[in-house]
């Protein structure tokens, strides 16, 4: 980061939150349940105002299908009444196209989306649970609202190269290859240092800490091989940057 490159605040909270048995959830995970944030991200620009980094849960996944409202059920997800409350927004980031991260967008109906274009094309495949999305919870003309993350410039910082999301370094948009196709993460400069969101590249903070062995999220990645990949890639960065897992109920609280 240059002398000139500008800061941003970032701040995430629960907005749902599923459960699981540990050992099903990571190897060494232990028997007792689990419970994991499903978090939302604050993120604010001197410049490019406030973004929301993913929506969240909402009610709307119970009102799509059946097979979602029994979904919900069955992964004992806590969904909450509506949307996290923000101030004004100028956008939101989708990090990837599954319903715990996307599911409030036809409420929120975001007048700028920034997404993979990646993500998109593979989310239109099928419109059921066998590719984590549900095509009605992409709203009717988002697609003439929607910034694609593969159209920015690319840029370097450090050791990770990236999507500069507001083409002056303080935000980049890396990819994540492995759990879901199209998915991305920020690196984000913020005065604390840098942290870096990283989605659903790891279902817990201990699996790359600790070394533990992901189980269940293995199970359901696009690319268990590529998940494994950027998984060892994260780890040689634990020393350069703070990360955070959409789900791990400890790293969300970004020290400083």
């Amino acid at each position: 980061m240059s002398l000139s490159t500008p800061t941003v605040r970032l701040r995430f909270f629960p907005w749902g939150e599923c459960a699981s048995p540990g050992w099903l959830l990571m190897r060494g995970g232990g028997v007792r349940i689990i419970r994991q944030p499903v978090l939302v991200g604050l993120l604010e620009h001197p410049r490019a105002g406030c973004w929301l980094l993913d929506t969240g849960l909402h009610p709307r996944i119970r009102e799509v299908s059946l097979q979602l409202r029994l979904f919900t059920q069955l992964s004992r997800m806590q969904v909450p009444d509506g949307l996290p409350p923000t101030p004004p927004l100028s956008g939101v980031f989708l990090s990837h196209f599954h319903l715990d991260h996307g599911a409030g967008l036809t409420a929120l109906r975001p007048e700028v989306l920034l997404t993979s274009r990646e993500g998109y094309e593979s989310s239109r495949l099928g419109s059921d649970l066998h590719v984590g999305w549900h095509a009605a919870l992409w709203p009717e003309d988002q697609f003439a609202r929607t910034r694609w993350v593969e159209d920015l410039p690319r840029r370097s910082h450090g050791p990770v190269t990236g999507f500069d999301v507001f083409e002056d370094g303080s935000v980049l948009a890396v990819p994540l290859p492995g759990h879901c196709h199209g998915q991305y993460g920020l690196l984000c400069q913020t005065a604390a240092g840098r942290v870096f969101f990283v989605a659903d590249a790891v279902g817990h903070s201990y699996v790359l800490t600790q070394g533990l062995r992901q189980r269940l999220p293995s199970l359901i990645a696009a690319d268990p091989v590529a998940e494994a990949r950027t998984q060892n890639w994260l780890r040689n960065l634990l020393h350069w940057c703070w990360m955070v897992p959409s789900h791990c109920p400890h790293a969300y609280r970004i020290p400083g």
